[in-house]
């Protein structure tokens, strides 16, 4: 890149002072100082716009100057591509073991019988039930509530009829589920078997003490102490 630079020569300077001495002057006691008259002023403008007419056609000297062009290279730096995370303080914690548990008919299953004292006792039925009484339905599958082990078996037997009960470990607690009056050849299970969470025992029945199909369900707390169903599962239900 180059730039150009325009230079009037002396001369020119030289004219525009020489019209501006030969301006008449007069004193003007009165004021103190040199005065120039009207006429004076008028023929020294027309000298000054002739010089500036000469001044056009007058050659001119120019001068190149050369410009350095600089270029600075750009920055470049990197990136990892990742980075290390800090380790996260945590708080202590420890894992609960913990069961599973389901109910063994839909929850708004129809109840025939509470648990506790029966207000209107059944044909040959204890008036104090330790259970509770379900109706989904002959030939309904009855699950294993929890994993545990089948701890007795009745093929029929007794009151009960065809029945299973299974021991369980719920959050570090011994509890037997029973299961009653289920279809005869429905047994699924035997004594000392594995079952897991909805295992297949039998199927709804009318056998052992029974005036219909249902299910008869019991929880044994310590393996002993009867306690209402309705109320476990519902602390205790998972599924």
């Amino acid at each position: 890149m180059r730039v150009v630079a325009t230079t009037w020569k002396p001369r020119s300077l030289v004219l525009i002072s020489f019209f501006s001495v030969l301006l008449p002057a007069h004193i003007r006691p009165d004021l103190g100082f040199l005065t120039v008259g009207r006429r004076s002023l008028a023929v020294g403008a027309l000298c000054t716009s002739a010089s500036l007419l000469y001044l056009g056609v007058l050659p001119a000297t120019a001068a190149t100057v050369a410009v350095e062009r600089v270029e600075r290279a750009s920055q470049s730096f990197e990136v990892a591509a990742s980075v290390a995370e800090a380790p996260a303080e945590r708080d202590n914690f420890g894992v609960t073991s913990f069961t599973p548990v389901a109910w063994p008919v839909n929850s708004d299953t129809e109840i025939s019988s509470d648990f506790g004292y029966r207000y209107a006792p059944c044909w040959n039925c204890s008036s104090d039930h330790l259970g509770v009484d379900w109706t989904p339905g002959a030939g309904a599958p009855v699950p294993a509530i929890a994993p545990g082990t089948v701890v007795e078996v009745g093929n029929p037997s007794g009151a009960l009829g065809v029945y299973v009960i299974v021991e369980h470990d719920i959050d570090g607690r011994r509890v037997n589920s029973t299961y009653g009056h289920m279809q005869s050849g429905s047994l699924a299970v035997a004594k000392g078997d594995k079952v897991e969470l909805g295992d297949l025992l039998g199927r709804v029945g009318n056998t052992g003490t029974s005036t219909g199909p249902h299910l008869h369900f019991g929880i044994l707390l310590d393996g002993v102490n009867p306690t209402d169903p309705i109320k476990w599962l519902k602390d205790h239900a998972t599924e």
